[in-house]
């Protein structure tokens, strides 16, 4: 949730990928690489699936015009999730959103479909337009926008599930940057990722631990506690400062959502980098409102930012370091994608004090038996790992 239009659970706050920034030696892959999803329903933003639209569905102006196959003749509303949230918001660009109080918005449109269709094979997206829209839609347009749903960064491991740097850290499943997606994610992949991965990394856990002995020195976690106590005190007190958590941390996700979104060029993502290290800043002098007691969320947030917004400066300067359009990755300024000079993963660790992550490349194993191919649809051009240009 470092995005301020995301389809992410609240408990999605960037915890896991936090806790290996803290250590300074595990990195992170590949943060710029952030998926938008489609359909994300307005003001809500929870999703509505692509089943949808598997199903039939189509997308509509504010015209109630559908206007997909303009751009994508052949596939229309079932182009992949990068391309049809990128035409969406080239659409809405364009001057054909839909206005509303919350921003403008399209429609998506399954009424087509018909009751039987709807109350059952898309019963889900019947209860989340009753519960959260007050719409029927049998009978009702869907108001929809792309928001900010995933990403195939995470702690960087290898085939194994083990994590770089760190012996007995592993990560598997949507928290591990374990090259299933590369810089894009294709609808049901979180299955595959989560099912395999925790088959094949699950074993291998089970590998490292046969005959491995451990000691936990107790003292290490007291220290631990008593730091975080003394932390905790302290924003109660407001040692650090008064900054208020909420309004850091909207000042983190408008940044993200504002220069770091579907459409990205050099010079908003250099004023998203300098601007996100002022907040940075201020998150380091953060104080409460409340008085900390109980389930208080705005301790829980008040001792999360800092972290957070280290996410978010990972993704901004990952994606303003990397000149090219790759899968989500979508630069106005280098449309091509580039295998000859970006063929890598991007690894960022980060260092206590520092201001900005230490960006890494990781060289991409050549040893394949299909290279990166044209994608078919979508305006790309690429140049090759020899620096010939093909495509549009």
């Amino acid at each position: 949730r470092i995005y301020r239009e995301t389809t992410n659970a609240v408990i999605n706050d960037g915890g896991g990928a936090i806790l290996a920034l803290d250590t300074g030696i595990v990195p992170l892959g590949n943060p710029e690489a952030i998926q938008f999803h489609p359909t994300g329903i307005v003001p809500t933003n929870i999703l509505v699936t692509e089943g949808c639209r598997g199903d039939g569905g189509t997308l509509l102006d504010k015209d109630e015009k559908r206007f997909m196959p303009d751009y994508e003749p052949k596939k229309a509303e079932l182009a992949s999730r990068d391309v049809v949230s990128r035409w969406m918001t080239h659409h809405i660009r364009e001057g054909h959103g839909v206005k509303s109080s919350y921003g403008d918005h399209l429609w998506l449109d399954i009424r087509h479909l018909g009751a039987n269709h709807i109350k059952t094979k898309l019963r889900e997206v019947e209860e989340i337009c009753n519960n959260f829209l007050g719409i029927d839609p049998v009978t009702q347009l869907i108001p929809v926008r792309p928001a900010q749903h995933y990403t195939m960064a995470g702690v960087r491991t290898d085939k194994h599930g083990a994590a770089y740097g760190l012996q007995g850290l592993f990560s598997a499943g949507e928290a591990a940057c374990w090259d299933l997606h590369g810089f894009n994610r294709l609808g049901g992949n979180s299955l595959a990722e989560t099912v395999v991965a925790g088959k094949l990394v699950g074993e291998k856990i089970v590998e490292f631990l046969k005959g491995y002995e451990t000691r936990f020195d107790t003292s290490v976690v007291r220290d631990a506690f008593t730091k975080d106590k003394e932390r905790i005190q302290e924003l109660i007190d407001g040692k650090q400062g008064k900054e208020n958590v909420y309004e850091v941390r909207d000042a983190m996700q408008n940044e993200l959502m504002e220069r770091v979104g579907i459409f990205r060029n050099g010079k908003d993502l250099q004023t998203a980098v300098d601007n996100l290290q002022e907040i940075l800043a201020r998150a380091q002098k953060v104080g409460l409102r409340s008085n900390g007691l109980g389930a208080n969320p705005e301790l829980g947030l008040a001792l999360k930012i800092r972290g957070m917004v280290r996410l978010a400066l990972c993704v901004a300067y990952g994606a303003l370091t990397r000149t090219e359009s790759r899968g989500c990755h979508a630069r106005e300024d280098y449309q091509a994608r580039n295998d000859r000079d970006w063929l890598v993963r991007t690894l960022a660790t980060w260092q206590p004090g520092d201001t900005l992550p230490t960006l890494k490349y990781e060289p991409v194993s050549k040893d394949w038996t299909l290279p990166p191919g044209e994608r078919g649809y979508g305006v790309c051009k690429i140049i090759t790992c020899e620096g010939d240009v093909i495509g549009d």
